[in-house]
């Protein structure tokens, strides 16, 4: 792998699990798709933005990295029960949220420094 895309997994796989981390400290639950308002997708919008920001390419980093991060986190850090297989499927999906946060913002990231100053 390329040193670009191993940086924007990694970027992305510790935004994933921050939000995992953060979680309990802010909703008051373990996982965050259990909090009662909008947290999980607020999260994952700003995680992405973040991602995005950082280290804009390849798009496809942020998916695999976002997935790894929360998935990791969910393995190390709870206790898998029953329903996990069910819990990937639902991280699967809403890592997508993650991804269109991260491709929006890592487009105008390069968009906008690649643009000429006018002066």
């Amino acid at each position: 792998m390329k040193a670009r895309a191993l940086l924007t997994v990694a970027v992305a796989a510790v935004l994933g699990a921050a939000v995992w981390a953060l979680s309990p400290w802010i909703v008051g639950q373990q996982e965050p798709w259990d909090a009662g308002g909008p947290y999980y997708l607020f999260a994952l919008v700003v995680a992405g933005f973040a991602s995005g920001l950082l280290a804009p390419r390849p798009v496809w980093g942020h998916y695999v990295g976002a997935v790894v991060g929360q998935l990791g986190y969910e393995v190390l850090f709870l206790r898998v029960g029953p329903l996990f297989v069910l819990g990937v499927a639902f991280l699967l999906g809403f890592s997508v949220v993650f991804l269109v946060a991260a491709a929006l913002t890592g487009f105008l990231r390069v968009r906008l420094s690649s643009r000429p100053l006018r002066g």
